[in-house]
């Protein structure tokens, strides 16, 4: 009997040595307004100025990895604007840490209805500097 009274102790130790072992992954932080602006004015600043920040959708994966900013743009030398959609993703690096990265921006506008004109091949990490915006 006696040996049967060690064992939730014995069980609860090793359960709390491996939960100290263990790190929880910290959470990702939001993608915001800010961050997203400031992206996709560092990523190319001879093209792209945004003029205008629309505001976010969330795909419909429900997941909440992805989320589509639609801003106005303009390009710097010859002042020509255009609606696009910017998309930012959520990805998991090989350590496990994630990040939201901006993986295409494309538009419609010069291009008519059925062509889309942009870049659909992007891996720009996302970064925000300063104050942080809401989004």
């Amino acid at each position: 009997m006696k040996f049967l009274g060690w064992r939730p102790d014995f069980v609860l130790g090793l359960v709390l040595l491996t939960l100290m072992g263990c790190s929880v992954p910290t959470p990702p932080r939001p993608l915001t307004a800010t961050a997203a602006r400031q992206t996709l004015e560092a990523w190319n600043p001879t093209f792209v100025k945004v003029l205008k920040f629309y505001g976010f959708h969330e795909s419909g994966d429900g997941s909440g990895h992805t989320r589509v900013a639609y801003v106005l743009l303009e390009n710097p030398s010859d002042q020509k604007q255009a609606i696009f959609a910017a998309q930012f993703q959520l990805l998991t690096q090989p350590d496990g840490r994630q990040q939201w990265y901006l993986t295409s921006l494309v538009t419609h506008a010069t291009a008519g209805l059925s062509r889309r004109w942009g870049w659909d091949n992007l891996m720009v990490p996302v970064t925000e500097t300063g104050a942080t915006g809401s989004g």
